[in-house]
């Protein structure tokens, strides 16, 4: 039997939010790991330092770095000044900044910086998945070209499912059926998108098309189970045959 905790919602409270934010202190340097986390599953860390009229509050460098890790370094640069003008604080091609902060500006601050560097790197990632996915698709209508010819190759098709009408990467329409494909990138948002459709289609019936889930990386790819529920499931870089029987 669990025991009920005796402290008051005070108490607790403090607790919950010492919890949340961890404090760490360096040569007058005081870093704060926030509850918020990067793409990559990192906190957003700032740091506070102490100049001659203020504070300076900023991510040390911690979202390039991130984005970095992301692949999107070069991106980052032009997507960061876009997420301080929104947080007003300020991006010097290294880090996330505010300067000259008073002491009771501090909180303020700090969470701009934060969710400026959050924000930056979100976005971040949001722009690789989609320079990814294009050029998924490109690779997806050349292979589909070669092996039935761009007549039976139909790319960004649109289909009414049971409920709603999608959109498919591409679809092939052969003599007694029509199959669709859907590029799914590595993560439970692509999983989960691709699955909706997948499901809204399935539940047309007997005529429901084919559904040929392509996945980008098979290895990291999450819910598998899942997705095999709704669609054939096959690897980007299969074989010609392995397309073949999947549609």
């Amino acid at each position: 039997m669990a025991l009920i905790s005796t402290s008051s919602i005070t108490e607790i409270a403090w607790e919950v939010a010492q919890a949340l934010v961890k404090v760490s202190t360096r040569d007058q340097v005081a870093r704060l790991s926030m509850p918020l986390l990067y793409p990559g599953g990192a906190m957003v860390g700032v740091e506070i330092s102490r100049l001659r009229d203020g504070f300076l509050v900023s991510d040390a460098g911690g979202a390039r770095r991130e984005a970095g890790l992301l692949g999107g370094e070069r991106s980052f640069s032009r997507i960061a000044h876009e997420a301080v003008d929104r947080f007003g604080v300020q991006f010097d091609h290294n880090m996330i900044f505010d300067v000259d902060v008073s002491e009771d500006e501090l909180v303020l601050a700090v969470i701009a910086v934060a969710n400026a560097a959050k924000t930056s790197v979100e976005n971040t990632a949001i722009h690789l998945a989609s320079v990814q996915h294009a050029d998924a698709r490109v690779y997806l209508w050349e292979r589909l070209e070669r092996l039935y010819g761009p007549k039976l190759v139909g790319r960004k098709l649109k289909i009414k499912g049971s409920s709603e009408q999608w959109e498919f990467d591409a679809a092939i329409r052969l003599q007694d059926h029509l199959s669709l494909f859907e590029i799914v990138a590595p993560n439970a948002n692509a999983v989960n998108s691709a699955v909706t459709k997948f499901l809204d289609v399935k539940d047309i019936g007997i005529a429901a098309p084919h559904r040929v889930a392509v996945l980008t990386n098979l290895k990291t790819t999450p819910h598998l189970a899942v997705l095999a529920r709704t669609a054939r499931y096959i690897s980007a870089d299969a074989s010609d045959e392995d397309y073949r029987r999947a549609a």
